[in-house]
């Protein structure tokens, strides 16, 4: 039986980690969980879950498995009628259904960390990570083998299928990557160099370094100029 809901629901939302959550993550999406801080799932619209009767009510649809008695009960107690229906949809969707809110708020947890953490991320960052997820899927796809449920056959045909829409996917991002970079290039955001001019002025100016301080400060600039290169790739 479940806990005693208060007729009014909280609408904060407690999270695992709330210290790395994106507050305005947090505010947006836990709208979308119902269940109240003591993890009871609460629907505001539902007549039974903002009932101060609720665990009674619960308790006898567990015992009589009957919505007559129920029905009987709350208009002793309230001197109201309670449509069959709603009581239906309260003992369907509500009642015990706390784990599907749960893994709701889970997921917003982990959404609002990740948002806290991926602000900073460049466009292009984002696209590389991406490609990555895809890359990863691409393999994971080719990995599965013919089982007693599945015939050669049928893994053919889904790993053809799947392939095709994760390079469909892989060369959508690769296009929009190639047009940000263009229009980097065209703005003067984004400065390139053919690798063989930039080695050769990289070493005639190390060649040309007065002391070991110069030498460091320009390894460093290489190193830097490096770091840079690869969020772009």
């Amino acid at each position: 039986m479940s806990e005693e809901v208060p007729v009014e629901k909280s609408d904060r939302v407690v999270l695992n980690n709330a210290s790395f959550a994106s507050e305005d993550t947090v505010k947006v999406f836990g709208q979308l969980v119902n269940v109240n801080d003591n993890n009871v799932l609460h629907e505001p619209t539902c007549l039974i879950c903002s009932n101060p009767l609720r665990s009674e009510v619960e308790q006898l649809f567990v015992e009589k498995k009957t919505y007559k008695e129920i029905q009987t009960y709350l208009k002793d107690k309230t001197d109201l009628s309670f449509p069959k229906s709603v009581l239906e949809n309260h003992m369907l969707y509500h009642f015990n259904r706390e784990i599907r809110e749960l893994q709701k708020r889970e997921y917003i947890d982990r959404l609002a960390r990740l948002t806290d953490q991926n602000h900073n991320l460049t466009t292009l960052q984002r696209i590389s990570i991406d490609l990555a997820a895809l890359d990863e899927r691409l393999t994971g796809i080719n990995s599965i083998v013919p089982s007693g449920d599945i015939s050669a056959a049928e893994v053919e045909k889904i790993k053809s299928a799947e392939t095709a829409k994760l390079i469909n996917s892989a060369n959508a991002l690769l296009k929009f990557k190639a047009q940000i970079l263009g229009e980097m290039k065209e703005s003067g955001e984004l400065v390139t160099v053919p690798k063989k001019v930039f080695i050769e002025i990289f070493n005639e100016a190390l060649a040309h370094a007065r002391n070991d301080g110069e030498k460091q400060a320009l390894q460093n600039l290489v190193k830097k100029l490096e770091g840079w290169s690869s969020a772009t790739q």
